[in-house]
């Protein structure tokens, strides 16, 4: 019997199984609690702070936030080992401070920004928190809830980072990580590279029609974007480059003294990534020779590591051994999450979408609160697969 059968079959399962049916209203209740908390980039202490009470009051004693914000709650096994089972969610939305966030309902869906990505997914771990003391689980190595900061943005992945490699996941030994972000059945094992690149040009400026002729830090930025665009990437591994903001001048007959964009590149390819990245910077530097009397200033301002997790490999299998057993038909993609991490790391590490979703960072995003029970379902019977798989390996 493999380890899915057996966490299928075991009492904590089955009485965790009537349990959700029996408080799905107070999951879709805690995703709306969650989603109404404001979590903007970098100023996730409030909703960090709601969480880490939840999980208090779900029965867990050990619970703290870290100095990078994440909440960490410790869920003790009963074995010897110091291993760690950690099972996380992104507390930041990538909406800014003031955007309102309430929750509004309209037929079979809930409208809010944030609301799918990732309120529900928070929520789930509070819940399955909660139902796991209630149905009396006793891990044998300890499961970790971490309600991590830093996914969205220019988070640069900071809470996953720090609980990995100065917090509680660089202290004990990590076997397996399971991320919930993402659409109900999609799964991931495949981590997407990426670097952003601030550029700003600056140059002397001056009056459109007395001082044409002088260089200009829009001109500039303009050549460098049309280069950019310009660039050959390959179809396999999968490579991909965007300029995503742009700013600059200041009226409409000044020629500007500064002007400025921020490069996203991607890959699930390592090397890829940095052949993209040096042209990239070589187009940025030509514009600037081309405008002449140009400045240019290139500063990172994110990087997340590539990763794979063997296709092969025990964890991989149980998550989808767990979809399987639940009827659903589990789609794989390469994504860009807090997996990054722990993948780049030699870590095993799965993403598990658990609910159904749209319009992810607009104001009109929406979960369809019908699919949290089979969504929430999935992720419990991985983390017990997971959870024996883990006891059993040294």
């Amino acid at each position: 019997m493999d380890y899915v059968d057996q966490a299928w079959q075991s009492p904590v399962y089955r009485r965790m199984d009537q349990w959700i049916a029996d408080h799905e209203g107070e999951l879709i209740q805690e995703v709306i609690d969650v989603c109404q908390v404001p979590a903007p980039p970098f100023q996730e202490g409030e909703r960090a702070q709601k969480v880490a009470a939840g999980f208090r009051q779900a029965g867990l004693t050990d619970v703290a936030i870290d100095q990078e914000g994440n909440v960490v709650a410790v869920y003790p096994g009963r074995g010897a080992a110091d291993r760690l089972v950690v099972v996380s969610a992104h507390l930041d939305t990538v909406f800014p401070a003031g955007t309102d966030v309430g929750v509004r309902r309209e037929g079979e869906r809930l409208y809010a920004p944030g609301i799918s990505d990732n309120s529900a997914a928070v929520a789930a771990l509070l819940f399955l928190a909660r139902g796991l003391v209630a149905a009396g689980f006793e891990p044998e190595p300890s499961v970790v809830f971490l309600a991590n900061v830093g996914e969205e943005g220019l988070g640069n992945l900071r809470g996953m980072r720090h609980f990995f490699q100065h917090g509680l996941g660089a202290r004990r030994p990590v076997a397996a990580a399971l991320v919930l972000d993402g659409r109900l059945g999609v799964m991931s094992t495949e981590a997407v590279g990426s670097r952003r690149l601030a550029v700003t040009y600056r140059g002397p400026g001056g009056h459109s029609w007395a001082d044409f002729g002088r260089p200009s830090a829009i001109h500039a930025l303009g050549r460098a974007i049309a280069a950019i665009a310009g660039l050959a990437v390959p179809a396999e591994p999968k490579t991909t480059f965007n300029v995503g903001t742009v700013t600059g001048g200041t009226a409409v007959n000044a020629i500007a003294q500064q002007a400025a964009m921020v490069v996203d590149m991607r890959s699930v390819d390592g090397a890829a990534l940095a052949r993209l990245e040096e042209a990239v910077r070589v187009a940025i530097a030509d514009a600037a020779r081309a405008e002449g009397g140009v400045e240019v200033d290139i500063q990172v301002v994110g990087e997340r590591p590539a990763g794979r997790l063997d296709p092969h490999h025990p964890l991989r299998q149980l998550a989808l051994g767990a979809a399987t057993r639940l009827g659903l038909a589990a789609e794989e993609e390469a994504m860009s999450t807090d997996a990054n991490i722990p993948l780049s790391l030699g870590i095993p590490a799965v993403v598990l979408g658990i609910a159904e979703g749209g319009g992810m960072h607009t104001l009109e995003e929406w979960l369809a609160p019908g699919s949290l029970g089979i969504g929430v379902r999935s992720a419990l019977l991985s983390l017990l697969s997971a959870e024996r798989w883990a006891a059993q390996t040294t």
